[in-house]
């Protein structure tokens, strides 16, 4: 097949304080039309650059060698003009946060039909019909009524959903999908991947699918590319790359993935021996309803949920995007307040809203949170030492020393060294900057540590780190873990047990290996059958 995206001898170098860092090393890479190429690799490894540089949008200052042609043309001696017509007709990307990359304040509809109009010249009305066709090609029920819709109103899949139609809206030969799924639950994934390649294959797009999942890669790519430090290690067919790797970091990548199907570790033994019979948190018939909004009816986020969580154990909760999971924890942590039922922590009722500062604090102190996203659940401009340092004086008397060795102390815990403490967050890897969040997470000393999709953010090895470290804290300080993820392979890691929750219900719950291996209720059942693994296809 010839190629349509030839890429030889790529080399970038970015500025870095005042010298040149080589990020992209002499890659070679090709793709032809209808031809889908996974590149896989570390955070940091030169994916998203080497995707830049099919895009002609590297950072002002970098420096390139080589040639990226595209359908002949070298891509990196266009003139501006001709990238404006490139971009718009010819090649699109679908990045990985959709929420990042549209205007909070401009409609889906805005967002949809300003490319149309000033790309492609249509009027309004034909501009508003393409769009709904667009939405409807990939699956958005209702397009008139979400050509309406403000980004926020919208979850996670379908927010991607549009960011396709988006990318599509130029009809371009050529999509880059920079991690397009990370941050979706594995039964979106699925209905996103399989859009991704009914398209492919009706209009023979060439696609270029960046991803930390090599599992992913492996059954949704037709080859796959391997990555690390700037250059490609290995390219194979994806299932000769993933069943029989070449080089030792991809064997590496494939061992380090959790599975979904292998033995649940068994709970760590805790200090201080038996675990008390009191639970550290105890949940009855909580139930969350938001309000009719703009003409629509109140939804029901959370209904009747009831658990309990002992000293020392380890909750799981999943389900899809927009299944009440992270509602849950706002409750918790009383960023939202409860229609009805009790939430009581280490025997201290919390469900009332109405709370003096020194409460609130205290409250802050028993539960904890670590969030999804590393980059950006820390402030840029704050030093690590210093972040750890404000945590340490909101919720503790100690002074400016002991603080100092505070933070030492938590550094260490986290695997991390003592000069880190003097880091800015964008001198951190992506898994560096989550152990800080889970250091100052650790900074209060909570009873309750919640894990909101804590590590889907991480490529595989940095995952099994932060996994490992997780299960080593648990272990040392019998801290409770509540772990709410759309990853069943991760909560099979993390979890002693495990609540499955669509649309605010809980339709299974048990031991966490019970579940998964027996699952008696379809929903479940559909949950797992959308995991990737060999022999599975999306759809």
């Amino acid at each position: 097949m010839s190629a349509l995206l030839e890429i030889e001898g790529l080399r970038v170098s970015v500025p870095d304080h005042g010298a040149l860092r080589v990020v992209v090393d002499r890659v070679d890479l090709s793709i032809a039309a209808g031809e889908s190429v996974g590149l896989v690799g570390e955070s940091g490894s030169g994916k998203t650059i080497t995707a830049k540089a099919v895009l002609g949008l590297l950072p002002p200052g970098a420096r390139v060698e080589g040639s990226v042609r595209f359908d002949g043309r070298d891509v990196l001696r266009m003139s501006p003009a001709e990238l404006r017509a490139y971009r718009a007709g010819r090649a699109a990307i679908v990045f990985q946060d959709p929420r990042a990359h549209t205007n909070p304040l401009r409609t889906v509809g805005d967002f949809l039909t300003e490319g149309l109009r000033h790309n492609q010249g249509l009027p309004r009305s034909a501009s508003h019909e393409r769009a709904r066709e667009l939405l409807r090609a990939v699956g958005v029920e209702d397009p008139g009524g979400r050509m309406a819709s403000y980004p926020h109103e919208l979850s996670g899949g379908l927010l991607q959903r549009v960011m396709i139609a988006g990318a599509l809206s130029a009809e371009p030969r050529l999509l880059l999908a920079d991690e397009p799924t990370t941050a979706l639950d594995t039964v979106t994934q699925a209905e996103v991947m399989a859009i991704l390649a009914e398209l492919r294959q009706r209009l023979g797009l060439a696609m270029l699918f960046i991803t930390h999942d090599l599992e992913l890669a492996a059954v949704t790519c037709d080859r796959t590319a391997v990555m690390r430090a700037g250059s490609i290690l290995e390219i194979q067919r994806s299932g000769e790359l993933h069943d029989r790797p070449r080089h030792p970091y991809t064997a590496g990548l494939v061992a380090a993935r959790p599975s979904i199907d292998g033995p649940s570790p068994h709970p760590p033994v805790l200090p201080g021996g038996p675990v008390a019979a009191e639970p550290i948190l105890e949940v009855e018939h909580l139930r969350k309803v938001f309000g009719p909004r703009r003409g629509r009816p109140a939804v029901v986020a959370v209904d009747d949920l009831s658990f309990t969580v002992p000293p020392g154990g380890a909750l799981g909760i999943v389900g899809e995007s927009g299944s009440g999971k992270t509602t849950v924890a706002r409750m918790l942590l009383a960023l939202e307040t409860p229609t009805s039922g009790r939430i009581r922590v280490a025997g201290h009722e919390r469900t009332t809203s109405r709370s003096s500062t020194a409460e609130r604090r205290r409250r802050a102190r028993d539960i904890q949170i670590v969030f999804q996203n590393p980059y950006t659940s820390l402030d840029p401009r704050q030093r690590v030492g210093d972040c750890l340092d404000e945590a340490l004086r909101l919720h503790s008397r100690r002074d400016r020393r002991a603080r100092h060795e505070r933070v030492r102390q938590l550094l260490h815990q986290v695997g991390l060294e003592e000069r880190h403490a003097r880091s800015l967050p964008r001198q951190l890897s992506g898994g560096q900057r989550q152990r800080v969040a889970i250091a100052r997470a650790l900074a209060p000393e909570p009873s309750i540590l919640v894990l909101d999709e804590a590590v889907s953010a991480l490529d595989a090895s940095v995952q099994d780190q932060v996994l490992r470290l997780l299960a080593a804290i648990r272990a040392g300080t019998g801290l409770s873990y509540l772990c709410i993820s759309h990853d069943l392979a991760v909560v099979r890691q993390v979890a002693d047990d495990l609540i499955v929750m669509p649309d605010g219900l809980v339709v299974e719950a048990g031991p966490t290996a019970q579940v998964l291996d027996a699952p008696r209720h379809p929903y479940t059942r559909r949950l797992r059958a959308s995991v990737p693994r060999p022999g599975w296809a999306p759809g």
